[in-house]
This record gives structure tokens, C-alpha cells and sequence, in this order.
């Protein structure tokens, strides 16, 4: 019984596919080379995408691996630059994401006082950090937030699931992974009392992120239950570049007044039920107030692209928000690959909020593989006396990629970055403090999929509250973690090897 399920597990499936595709297209392939005719017009036509790429306005890392492929193989990298290097979303969702923008546009006007406060309370540097974002996402930020930060999964799951028993409208949940246990068990019980209840409640998780937790038909079976679940960008055995852009973010809200986001997926080892390595360090933050809005509008705009079907958002979103008159400043906002994003608006932000440090930057990320625009950011503020700090895993999830992320820590490191890892197991948040003041939580890793290829969100706060308890939990990461340094730092010359050839090809993937 179990060999069967393992040999019709959908993942098996969907690989065998793939390898029968594969091998198609490499027989295709040389019986195209054993034609010279043929031959002779896809050498001819890949040259034109050879030059195509090379006045494409695109980051040169991105344009070196197809370069080096048409180089060496033309008719090959010709046939898989067809195959994956389009990521546009078809003609149904493009139509459907630009009235969604027309829609989202008619809620997003900052009123004539919320644009006063935030020009009274935000520095010269936080305000170009904030006028960047809202030109390129069209998300406003506001001020009279209560921002509450947790420092484990298990306090965020506490106050999750106390607010979603408070439910009296509507509760949406946007995940990258739900996975079977306990977490999900106590978030469900809850989730089937308020439908019955009236509460209108809609999921929507990532197909692959899912693809190995959760059965084929768990939409279904919640959809039997009255929750409305839908599946972003399912996922079929054809190779395109589309299925490579994956839903990352964490998003749920509820009536409208609370908003939460961070690193914490619905799965048990991020309340530390389980922990398969070590214990599992991540955070996330509560948003009460006006800047709320921002969520609900990232979670409509994702579920109608996916269900193709324009949401009543006069009635999530025309609403009366709480305003906290000692809160902060928040601006959430998303982000995602291009078309969907004409700039790369998440590293664009990191970059612009480690540009405005002038005492000290403290980052964690799972993964440090990032390109030469982050990493030259990160070198010039060390470079000018910033205390820069940057907290990843000791126990890895994926070896290969922490071999990367391990990869990357001389060249900073020589700057004056300081790198630290947190030795009781997997660091998973993503957070950032910039001069104890200006925060990012959200759901953006550094590394290539998260700023070039997946659909991410987060939080900018400028909150002394927050902040503080920001720097607090950052404290007491350094003093959990071993600080790395250039003589103690082993890296083997087999490992350098093998990451130095993926160094050329990870912008692709």
C-alpha cells in the first residue's frame, strides 16, 4: 500500500512528466543538430536572441548565464529560453490584474491629513524611504498604527488564534505552506465555528509550496465546509518559466482591523512542535489600525487573479478603521516579478533603508545569496563605520544552499560586515533595523527567489514600541549566535568550486 502511494504521490507524477518532456525535447534537440538546414536557422535565430539579451534593460547577472548558454550550446539555450524564460501571466490575468489596479487605485488616495501626519513625523531619509514605496507599489503608509512584534511562531500562533476566535466579518489567510498538524488543526476547528457563525472566511495557498503536505483535493474538501480556498498558480507538468514565480507571502485579516505578516507559515516546526533543525527562530507582527487596508487589498488582489473574479471591495475596505493616536507609522506593502513589478521594489527598499543608516543595520535571513547591487550596498555602509550585522542559520534546511549563503560571507565580511549564526538551530525570520528606528518584518528572504522570482510582501514601521522590541530580540540573537570571523571561516575547495558554477546560474532560479 505505501509503494503505491509513493508511486502515484503527485510529486512523482508530476516529476515523471517533466523527465518525459525533458527527454522530448533533448531527442528533438538532436535530431534537430543531425539536420544542417535546421541547424543553420536556430543557430541564426539564437543569435538574435543573443543580441536581444544583450540590450535588454536587465541586471547583467541576469543576462550572464543565457550568454554563456548561447555560447556554448546556441540551439539548446535557444529551445529553453522559449520554455522558461517567459514568466508574463497569460492574457486572462493580465486583463484581470489591471482591473484590480483601476479597483485597488479608487481606495489607495491618501487623504490630505494622513499625507500631513506622515510629513510631521517621518525624517527626511524615512520619508524617501517611504515616498520610493509608495510610487512603485501605490501602497500609502499612515500613521496611528498599533504594531505589536513577536519574537518566536509560537506567541504569533497565541495571538493568531485568539483573534481569529474574535472574528465577526470576514477573515482572510494567504499562505505559502499550510501543512497538516497541529497548528493548522487549531487554526481549522476555528476556521469551520466562525463560518458557521456567518464570518465569511477565504484562503489561498501556494500550489507548490503545498505540493508535498497537504492531499489534491484540500480546497475542495474546505470549500465543502464553506470556506471559500483557492490554489495561486497551480501547478501542471509543462516546463515555463511562470510556474517558477511562487505566492511567499503570509497574510491574514480580520474584519478589516488586524493585519498580520512575517515569516510564520501554517506548519508545526514554526511553533516548534517539531524541529527537525533545531529550534526554529522566526518572527512576525501585528497591525491594528489604518495601515490594515494595505493587507486587504494585497489579499483580494491575489485571490481575484486566482479565482478571476472581482471581489466587492467597497465592502472589505470602505470601512471605519481604528486610529491609535500614540501609534506609528506602517507601510505594508507587496511586491512581485516582473511584468507584475516593473522595479525590483523589495531589494530596491533594502537597499534604500541600508543607504540610510548612520549608526547601524541589523538584518536576518535564512539565506544570504544575494546579487552584486545588495551585496556592494551592504560593503559601502560597513565600509562607512555603520555597524552592520547580519544573523543567518547554523543548522541548515537545504545544504546546498547553505553552502551558498556561507559563500557569500568573505567578500562582506572583509568590508567590516559582521556575520553571525545562530547556533540553536534554523533562523527563518526576515527582519531588518536600521539606527533602532526604521523596521522591515515581512516575507522577503535575501536571495534571488525572493527578490526576483516570488510574490512577497511586508511591513516598514517606524514605531518606538516596535522598534524596540526589534532590537531587543536582535540582542539577544547575538548573544545566541556565533559571530563568524575570516580565520576561522573553513570553507572547502570542492564546495567553492561547486558554488562558484551555481554563482552563474542562481539568478535564473
Amino acid at each position: 500500500m505505501k509503494f503505491l502511494k509513493l508511486v502515484f504521490n503527485r510529486v512523482i507524477l508530476v516529476l515523471l512528466a517533466l523527465l518525459v518532456e525533458i527527454g522530448f525535447i533533448f531527442i528533438s534537440l538532436y535530431e534537430i543538430n543531425n539536420t544542417r538546414a535546421i541547424r543553420i536557422i536556430a543557430t541564426i535565430i539564437g543569435v538574435l536572441v543573443y543580441l536581444h539579451l544583450l540590450n535588454k534593460r536587465q541586471n547583467p547577472e541576469f543576462k550572464i548565464p543565457w550568454l554563456i548558454a548561447f555560447s556554448v550550446f546556441p540551439v539548446f539555450a535557444f529551445v529553453l529560453y522559449i520554455l522558461i524564460s517567459n514568466n508574463r501571466p497569460n492574457r486572462k490575468q493580465r486583463k484581470m490584474f489591471a482591473k484590480i489596479n483601476a479597483e485597488k487605485k479608487k481606495y489607495l488616495i491618501k487623504q490630505n491629513e494622513e499625507h500631513e501626519q506622515v510629513q510631521e513625523n517621518l525624517s527626511e531619509s524615512q520619508l524617501a524611504i517611504e515616498e520610493y514605496l509608495e510610487n512603485t507599489t501605490n501602497m500609502p503608509g499612515t500613521m496611528g498604527n498599533k504594531t505589536t512584534f513577536f519574537n518566536v511562531g509560537e506567541k504569533f500562533f497565541d495571538a493568531l488564534l485568539s483573534d481569529l476566535k474574535n472574528a465577526k466579518s470576514f477573515i482572510f489567510m494567504e499562505y505559502f505552506i499550510i501543512d497538516s498538524g497541529y497548528m493548522w488543526d487549531e487554526i481549522h476547528k476555528v476556521l469551520v465555528e466562525k463560518v458557521q457563525e456567518g464570518v465569511e472566511v477565504r484562503i489561498m495557498y501556494d500550489d507548490i509550496g503545498t505540493a508535498t503536505k497537504i492531499s489534491r483535493k484540500f480546497h475542495k474538501n474546505l470549500r465543502k465546509e464553506g470556506i471559500a480556498c483557492c490554489k495561486f498558480n497551480p501547478f501542471v507538468p509543462i516546463i515555463s518559466g511562470i510556474h517558477n514565480n511562487r505566492d511567499h507571502r503570509k497574510i491574514t485579516v480580520i474584519d478589516g482591523q488586524i493585519g498580520y505578516t512575517g515569516g510564520i507559515n501554517i506548519a508545526d516546526e514554526y511553533i516548534n512542535k517539531k524541529q527537525p533543525f533545531g529550534h526554529w527562530k522566526d518572527s512576525g507582527v501585528k497591525i491594528e489600525g489604518p495601515a490594515v487596508k494595505n493587507f486587504t487589498l494585497l489579499f483580494l488582489e491575489m485571490f481575484d487573479v486566482s479565482q478571476n473574479k472581482l471581489s466587492d471591495y467597497k465592502k472589505y475596505v470602505n470601512i471605519p478603521y481604528k486610529h491609535f493616536e500614540d501609534g506609528g507609522f506602517v507601510l505594508p506593502f507587496g511586491c512581485g516579478p516582473s511584468p507584475y513589478d516593473k522595479e525590483q521594489v523589495g531589494e530596491n527598499n533594502f537597499i534604500n533603508m541600508i543607504a540610510s543608516a548612520k549608526h547601524s543595520i541589523y538584518i536576518t535571513t535564512p539565506y544570504l545569496i544575494v546579487d552584486n547591487n545588495l551585496t556592494m550596498t551592504l560593503r559601502n555602509a560597513a565600509l562607512k563605520g555603520v555597524d552592520v550585522r547580519i544573523v543567518t542559520p547554523h543548522i541548515p534546511d537545504k545544504k546546498i544552499v547553505f553552502g551558498m549563503t556561507r559563500s557569500s560571507y568573505k567578500y562582506l565580511m572583509e568590508a567590516g560586515v559582521k556575520i553571525y549564526e545562530y547556533t540553536p538551530g534554523f533562523i527563518h525570520s526576515k527582519q531588518m533595523l536600521v539606527d533602532e528606528t526604521i523596521a522591515f518584518v515581512g516575507t522577503i528572504n535575501y536571495d534571488y527567489r525572493s527578490l526576483i522570482h516570488h510574490y512577497e510582501c511586508g511591513a516598514v514601521v517606524i514605531d518606538n514600541n516596535c522598534s524596540q522590541s526589534i532590537k531587543k530580540d536582535f540582542i539577544n540573537l547575538f548573544k545566541k549566535s556565533n559571530k563568524q570571523s575570516l580565520e576561522t571561516l573553513k570553507i572547502s575547495k570542492f564546495t567553492q568550486f561547486i558554488n562558484s558554477i551555481l554563482s552563474m546560474f542562481r539568478p535564473l532560479f
